[in-house]
């Protein structure tokens, strides 16, 4: 079946706008993901493209994942090499490493709910004052709220038996929905979000008034509408299920033509870590003295 043979009722009006394909740009992507589709089909969920059509950023983010392990030459286990419980109820990816086996949850986090005092700002509809002050912050929150909401959903995967205790898990977040707003200098919104690097700052010389060096603050919350909310996850027990996170801003309207853009942050307090280096990240963050400061690996062309 084709990616987009289905005319469901309550398709989602991105999916029917890409079936029609009437725009300039979407036949070119349209044809992108029936391609990403075609090398999915025998990894995917049997009701895959009706979800597809129903929820398509969080069923792209799911493909486009997948693709890129099968790029990187990983063993991805076939949708019939699993069972029926792992197929329907467990997480979106499974690769074998050996005697174990890594879990891969991915979640294409959106902005927020209107509602939700920290939305992720639209800067096409911001104030000066909001372009002018980059929102860091409800990006972080995002990514927190995100990983906790699939660590839970790991630990019921291991209390039902369908992740072993050899078994590894890391949580795959899409920021693809709000990518004009990640644009900011600095560490990358993921790394701040789980360790306690806060406001960037830097040293000058006072004698020729140059830059130095520079350095982050350190800072254990982030603020938010009801209150502090931890930046150290990955320096507590609490998610020490969680090997490591992975961050992109790869989305429907962005992936053509382009390289995956995966930075990768190890769990300095992984039970279950996985090697530095497993893929070629993009870039890649691991805590050295006892998690006081971090070390970036970077991809060589």
């Amino acid at each position: 079946m084709r990616l987009f043979a289905l005319d469901i009722p309550d398709a989602h009006v991105g999916y029917r706008n890409l079936r029609r394909a009437e725009f300039p740009q979407e036949p070119a992507i349209n044809n992108g993901l029936e391609e990403l589709w075609r090398r999915y089909e025998p990894y995917a969920d049997t009701d895959f493209c009706s979800e597809f059509a129903r929820q398509p950023d969080a069923r792209f983010w799911e493909m486009y994942l997948a693709i890129r392990f099968l790029d990187a030459r990983k063993k991805m286990r076939r949708r019939e090499e699993l069972t029926r419980e792992q197929r329907n109820t467990g997480p979106d990816i499974c690769i074998r490493k050996g005697r174990r086996r890594i879990w891969i949850e991915g979640i294409a986090t959106g902005a927020g709910n209107a509602d939700n005092l920290d939305q992720v700002p639209d800067l096409f509809a911001a104030t000066a004052d909001e372009v002018q002050n980059a929102p860091r912050r409800q990006i972080e929150l995002r990514i927190t709220a995100a990983l906790r909401r699939k660590a839970e959903k790991f630990g019921r995967y291991r209390e039902n038996g369908i992740i072993g205790e050899r078994d590894s898990c890391i949580v795959a977040i899409s920021g693809g929905q709000f990518a004009l707003e990640t644009a900011a200098a600095g560490l990358p919104h993921a790394v701040t979000a789980v360790y306690p690097f806060g406001e960037e700052f830097a040293v000058l010389d006072p004698e020729t008034a140059e830059f130095v060096s520079f350095g982050h603050r350190y800072s254990e919350a982030i603020q938010s509408a009801v209150g502090p909310e931890p930046r150290t996850a990955f320096q507590h027990d609490e998610f020490a299920g969680i090997a490591g996170l992975i961050w992109s801003l790869r989305s429907i309207g962005n992936f053509l033509g382009q390289s995956d853009d995966f930075v990768y942050v190890h769990n300095q307090k992984a039970e279950r870590p996985i090697p530095r280096g497993w893929i070629a990240w993009m870039a890649e963050y691991f805590a050295i003295e006892g998690g006081k400061k971090l070390k970036r690996k970077i991809r060589r062309a």
